[in-house]
């Protein structure tokens, strides 16, 4: 949770799910589109650049498409799948600027943009990964203190300290750091399932 400069709560929307900040954006709440679009700008600028688009283009595009959004905001059929909606407007977005600039530049043909090879792994995918790992950390940001220190020892400090280390650390009598663990991932599992992580 953050504050304002005026004292009052404001939502972090980071461990928020798609449902929830889009009705927090119906309701008029600011914040919430705000909170949207950052978390959704670089999977659309990704797109038209992959493509073979230029920057000022992927920023028309960007533009395009938050215009679209929230055009549709309240007409989303399945608010949980908001990140395939974007991929698929902003696929069509890149298909529109691409026919009208088809005759005068055949390297946007539509179907070199829809074909075109690479090894890098798909925005969408990139994305769907960010976001699962932002939930991830959101998630364990809720922890209790001991939960999440012991968590972050063993997963996201490096070099990965030892059982020893991590028990003079946290304070854990010996043997204790299994059950530990496997309380704190439940808790964390639990966290994530209410953060729709496994929907």
């Amino acid at each position: 949770m953050e504050y304002t400069l005026a004292g009052i709560l404001t939502p972090d929307y980071a461990s928020r799910s798609d449902p929830e900040i889009i009705e927090a954006c119906l309701n008029g709440d600011s914040r919430a589109w705000e909170a949207l679009v950052t978390r959704y700008q670089r999977l659309i600028y990704t797109i038209p650049l992959r493509y073979g688009l230029s920057e000022s283009d992927a920023a028309d595009i960007f533009q395009a498409v938050c215009v679209i959004l929230l055009q549709n905001l309240s007409r989303l059929r399945d608010r949980k799948r908001l990140g395939a909606w974007l991929v698929v407007t902003t696929r069509r977005e890149c298909w529109r600027l691409a026919r009208q600039r088809q005759q005068g530049a055949t390297n946007l043909d539509v179907a070199l943009l829809e074909n075109k090879p690479t090894d890098e792994p798909k925005p969408e995918e990139s994305f769907v990964h960010q976001e699962r790992q932002a939930l991830v950390r959101a998630a364990v940001e809720r922890l209790d203190s001991r939960c999440r220190r012991l968590v972050t020892l063993l997963f996201y400090t490096e070099p990965r300290p030892s059982y020893e280390e991590i028990m003079q650390t946290l304070g854990l009598p010996e043997g204790s750091i299994g059950p530990t663990r496997a309380r704190c991932l439940e808790k964390l599992t639990d966290m994530l399932s209410k953060m729709g992580f496994f929907d």
